[in-house]
């Protein structure tokens, strides 16, 4: 098949780059398994080798400009993003969106739609999800047990308030354990409090080696979000790097671990949660090594592969390209 991914930004990421890597993955995957690929992104990106660029000029986003630039007999486009009105219907061929994040109230989506985990589905009212697949050659696997001394990771965008980076701080503070904090944004007060406390260290944005340094090092990743978590990439790179997870039952985190690779909690929303996070930290620390890294970095290989993601969007394309509905409930 022809495939085009529409992601209209510099590819690579210069840091984390979350939906990024994830086009750059599933490209590759799509290549491996003989399909022709090519991705529509800003002028000037880097693909990998085999896989055709389509320049975006700097400062165009629009997919009502996409018509022209295809190249003839084109299967499938796949948009990262909600095109605008109307692009859909200048395109040659069918198409079909990922949604990477949770949508507005009362937004619509197209029968074309796919999101990324079954729980994400439901929340929109759909039932078709593929889940994302990382590639494990940019994640460090560590096998060996973390020493004593060594601390749980914070890695998100710690302004973002539902992250909840504060209580994350505030678990790790007093469960005993301090913490790494690592991401994009600034908040101040919380930046001073790493600097001055010993127990904790500000890694700032991070990304490439020093991303996976971190992970692999890290004696747990800790992730109290307070939102329906989408997916979670860095959960499965946690994973792949033999690092488990303490992670709130939100969203589609139910899907992406069990107590064999971390810790379920409840949302720390409320003074009683976190406490059930505290007495979680502190039992696993004084019980450590309770999880393997192996069966870590297995549990991730088996169920979030960029093959897995690749072969499961191939049959999408070939589902849309032969005039099917991905999500029946969204036909009109």
């Amino acid at each position: 098949m022809k495939i085009c991914l529409f992601h209209p930004v510099a590819l690579p990421a210069a840091a984390y780059g979350g939906v990024e890597r994830v086009v750059i993955w599933l490209a590759q995957g799509l290549r491996d398994r003989g399909h022709e690929v090519w991705i529509a992104a800003r002028e000037g990106s880097r693909l990998p080798p085999g896989i055709g660029l389509l320049p975006v000029p700097p400062g165009e986003h629009s997919a009502l400009k996409l018509a022209p630039r295809l190249p003839a007999g084109m299967d499938v486009v796949h948009f990262m993003a909600p095109p605008e009105p109307g692009a859909v219907q200048m395109l040659p061929c069918p198409s079909l969106l990922t949604v990477h994040g949770n949508g507005q109230p009362g937004e619509k989506f197209g029968p074309n739609t796919v999101f990324l985990s079954a729980d994400h589905a439901r929340r929109h009212g759909g039932s078709y999800y593929v889940y994302n697949g990382v590639d494990p050659r940019e994640v460090s696997f560590n096998p060996r047990p973390r020493p004593p001394a060594s601390r749980p990771l914070f890695l998100a965008k710690t302004s973002w308030r539902v992250k909840n980076l504060r209580g994350a701080v505030r678990i790790c503070a007093q469960s005993g354990v301090g913490l790494t904090i690592a991401g994009g944004g600034r908040p101040w007060s919380l930046r001073a409090r790493a600097t001055l406390d010993r127990r904790f260290r500000w890694e700032g944005s991070v990304g490439g080696a020093r991303k996976a340094e971190l992970l692999a090092n890290a004696r747990a990743l800790v992730f109290p979000v307070l939102w329906d978590e989408p997916f979670g990439l860095v959960v499965i790179e946690s994973l792949l790097a033999g690092t488990p997870v303490f992670a709130s039952r939100r969203g589609s985190l139910p899907e992406l671990l069990n107590d064999s690779v971390g810790r379920l909690l409840p949302c720390p929303d409320s003074p009683a949660a976190e406490r059930e996070w505290v007495e979680a930290l502190r039992a696993s620390w004084e019980i450590w090594p309770t999880w393997s890294p192996e069966a870590c970095r297995d549990w991730a290989q088996e169920r979030f592969s960029v093959e897995k993601m690749s072969a499961a969007y191939e049959d999408a394309y070939r589902r849309v390209a032969a005039g099917e509905k991905l999500q029946k409930e969204f036909e009109e």
